[in-house]
């Protein structure tokens, strides 16, 4: 069950992702909830990290938990190991990390709320609680 749940999750996360960076490559405008401005947000400085659009480490990070969840599923003894576990802990861990930063930079800096970044947060979050837990 916690594998299904961790490529459910991970879909989520890149199925958001993806359509960030898809907006923001060719310039189209976000749907966003009336009275938020999510362009503001994805494409504030605060889109890009050491000049790599957030959206590309978060598109990889999805892309290697649902690899992860599959083939937990599918009972690949190469994932089992604790290694493997605790590195994909480790990277879920610094997800959540630095997307509870962004949620800080929205409120609290932009004061804009970006709807596909806070689904995102939430999607890195609940991975982190399923590998946990």
């Amino acid at each position: 069950m916690k594998e299904i749940l961790l490529m459910i999750l991970s879909f989520i996360g890149f199925a958001v992702s993806a359509y960030i960076f898809y907006s923001k490559k060719f310039d189209k405008p976000l749907f966003c909830p009336r009275g938020h401005d999510c362009d503001a947000v994805v494409k504030s400085k605060y889109g890009k990290t050491f000049g790599v659009e957030n959206t590309i480490p978060g598109i990889g990070f999805y892309v290697v938990v649902f690899i992860y969840g599959l083939m937990q599923l599918l009972n690949q003894n190469v994932f089992k190991g604790i290694f493997i576990y605790y590195s994909i802990v480790a990277i879920s861990v610094a997800s959540v990390l630095f997307s509870l930063y962004l949620a800080y930079v929205q409120k609290f800096i932009l004061k804009q709320w970006c709807i596909y970044c806070i689904v995102s947060t939430i999607a890195s979050i609940l991975i982190l609680i399923v590998l946990v837990v």
